[in-house]
């Protein structure tokens, strides 16, 4: 779905059991947060959420996907810190995380290269 005009916010309609492998929206308009609801999308390996409007923290909660092996928000507006000592970076899939052209800030931890 990548290279449209789709605009809005994204759904909250994942749904338990959801087989998803790859959500992939770079380059459209679409706006707000990322939908929790994506948690329930447990055989996700891609997500590219890169070239939009989104307006979001870091989404933390995303690490309980067990198959994610390639993140990339680019060219959004997140904010804020992506690294939060209470919270055990688990991602233990992830190969590819790009978060360029962003607003966010603090500290990058080495916790983050060592799987």
């Amino acid at each position: 779905m990548r290279n449209n005009h789709f605009q809005g916010n994204l759904p909250e309609t994942f749904i338990n059991g959801c087989s998803l492998r790859t959500l992939d929206l770079n380059h459209n308009q679409i706006e707000g947060k990322t939908p929790r609801s994506l948690v329930k999308c447990q055989m996700l390996e891609v997500l590219n959420l890169g070239n939009n409007k989104l307006n979001d923290a870091f989404p933390f909660w995303l690490e309980s996907l067990p198959e994610l092996q390639i993140l990339v928000l680019r060219a959004n507006g997140f904010h804020g810190p992506i690294w939060d000592p209470c919270i055990n970076f688990g991602f233990s899939k992830l190969h590819v995380i790009d978060l360029s052209h962003n607003n966010f800030s603090g500290k990058l931890p080495s916790e983050y290269f060592q799987n």
